[in-house]
């Protein structure tokens, strides 16, 4: 019997710039969860746009709305009650990356693609892939990327159609994974006074995408860097995998 079709979304953090006000790391945040858990979400999003009384049509977006301590903490907590969702990371160092933006940006789409997919085949269904949509980018080449075969990182067969880009304001997944990506976002890039925030990326650990032992690295949050190890990140939390 086919088990229900997997939704993921995936949205980034950081930038592919290489200029002095750049940030350090680029990312990819992917949030994954059934179709039967799509109107979760979409309430969710709403009760937080509710809360904080943003007007209903626009789009919640972390950068924008999620500047202050308590209302990081708040939609943390929120989104951390939500059953039945995985999360994926990606993060790429830029010192490892090419200059090329475009390349840069498809082989961290690559990379978040193929732990899709994996997630797909372990739990022996099919998944529709939506990323956020970036202005003035052409996603065609993208596609490209995905179909050559040196790039072909998981099994195709578990996919619904083919990934698509998609704007936030037409859809509560890209805008939750906004919403991690943000999380994360508070953990890698250090604020005006050189300090990291994990603790909202600790309140949403038991989300995050693990081996059968537990653990994170490598399965739930993917480094490309020159040694491929998350766990030597200095923002990495002490204890996890």
């Amino acid at each position: 019997m086919q088990k229900e079709t997997l939704l993921a979304f995936v949205d980034e953090i950081g930038d592919r710039g290489y200029s002095k006000k750049s940030s350090e790391y680029f990312a990819m945040a992917a949030v994954i969860f059934s179709a039967s858990v799509q109107q979760i979400v979409k309430d969710c999003i709403v009760n937080i746009i509710n809360e904080y009384g943003i007007p209903l049509q626009t789009v919640l977006h972390w950068r924008n709305h999620c500047r202050m301590h308590e209302t990081r903490k708040y939609i943390a907590q929120e989104i951390a009650k939500i059953e039945g969702i995985t999360v994926i990371y990606v993060i790429s160092d830029k010192k490892t990356m090419p200059n090329d933006h475009a390349k840069f940006y498809n082989i961290v789409a690559a990379y978040t693609l193929e732990r899709i997919l994996k997630q797909a085949e372990e739990l022996k269904t099919k998944v529709s892939v939506r990323f956020g949509h970036i202005r003035r980018f052409n996603h065609l080449i993208t596609l490209d990327f995905f179909q050559n075969k040196s790039w072909r990182l998981g099994s195709y067969d578990n996919l619904v159609d083919q990934p698509k880009w998609i704007n936030a304001d037409t859809n509560s997944g890209i805008q939750l994974a906004d919403q991690y990506a943000g999380i994360l976002g508070a953990a890698i890039l250090a604020d005006r006074h050189g300090n990291f925030e994990p603790a909202y990326l600790e309140k949403i650990k038991h989300q995050i995408r693990k081996s059968r032992n537990g653990k994170i690295s490598g399965y739930g949050i993917k480094a490309i860097s020159a040694d491929s190890n998350p766990k030597l990140f200095k923002w990495w939390p002490q204890g996890w995998k």
